[in-house]
């Protein structure tokens, strides 16, 4: 039996961990930032000693991608510090490491149209993206793994869905940027894939960068369209340009991942992203 760690216990994947875990042959602990501090490496140590730790599952992040142009120590300690000590811990103890990443560390113009590849060059755009790609080296450095995914949403937590279905009840009308293409991900796909590679050992062999988003890819005003349409608002969906948004982080137009390497592991699935959605949407309904 494995004792499997998950930092970012009480994040929007970490919570849809502990639901895709239940009922797992191993043993799933689900640490918050009060019960273990990343950046706190000697704490991190010991933790997997006195615990008898042989896997984490990092789910811990600095994810405001605004907020991180204004707080870079931070995005860079939680993101890339606190996660080499990790991969640098788990490679010394012999506890493999599943380190969560995003597909901000890709800089893709709006000319691109073709998925990026595990094997393809990160050029992130903003600090966000910037300390993800440093935190993904140390972990590939270390003999661990790392997964990308993008636009990821739950039931719960803070998320774009959310924040649609909110905005759908409240006003007749909501405008959001057209002019970036990716992937939208239900964190409750990407936990039951995690929960999968976990319980059938196959983190014994795998090793480097995996790509896991829903099947497809839209913009963002897609995306919001959908959320009103499968939700049955009748709020109008606008489109707007990004540059309308003032936002001090640049994002990449186009991000869409290539989960080719991921889907080639036995028994993941990777299902369309308005399937998704839709259970997702069931969900929150209930």
């Amino acid at each position: 039996m494995r004792k499997i760690l998950v930092t970012g216990g009480n994040g929007q994947l970490g919570e849809a961990i502990c639901r895709a875990a239940k009922g797992s042959i191993n043993h799933y602990t689900f640490a918050t930032i009060d019960e273990l501090d990343i950046c706190n490496s000697a704490d991190v140590e010991r933790y997997i000693v006195e615990n008898k730790v042989d896997t984490i599952i990092n789910c811990a992040a600095y994810t405001d991608v605004e907020g991180a142009e204004d707080n870079i120590n931070i995005a860079y300690a939680i993101n890339s510090t606190a996660v080499a000590h990790m991969a640098e811990v788990c490679k010394r103890l012999n506890v493999r490491l599943i380190h969560i990443s995003t597909d901000y560390v890709f800089g893709g113009d709006s000319e691109r149209s073709t998925p990026y590849t595990e094997g393809d060059t990160t050029a992130p755009l903003n600090i966000y993206g910037r300390s993800k790609a440093e935190g993904e080296v140390a972990v590939v450095e270390h003999d661990g793994i790392v997964i990308r995914t993008s636009w990821l949403y739950a039931p719960w937590g803070k998320n774009f869905v959310l924040t649609m279905l909110r905005l759908g009840r409240e006003r007749e009308a909501v405008s959001v940027v057209d002019d970036q293409r990716g992937t939208p991900t239900s964190a409750l796909g990407l936990a039951r894939a995690i929960v999968l590679m976990v319980d059938t050992d196959a983190i014994d062999t795998m090793r480097g960068i995996y790509h896991y988003t829903d099947g497809g890819e839209c913009t963002w005003h897609d995306f919001a369209c959908e959320i009103m349409q499968q939700a049955g608002l009748a709020c109008r969906v606008e489109p707007c340009a990004t540059k309308e948004r003032n936002m001090r982080a640049e994002r990449p137009a186009y991000s869409v991942l290539d989960t080719a390497r991921i889907a080639a592991i036995k028994g993941i699935d990777i299902a369309p992203w308005q399937e998704r959605l839709k259970e997702v949407i069931s969900l929150i309904n209930k």
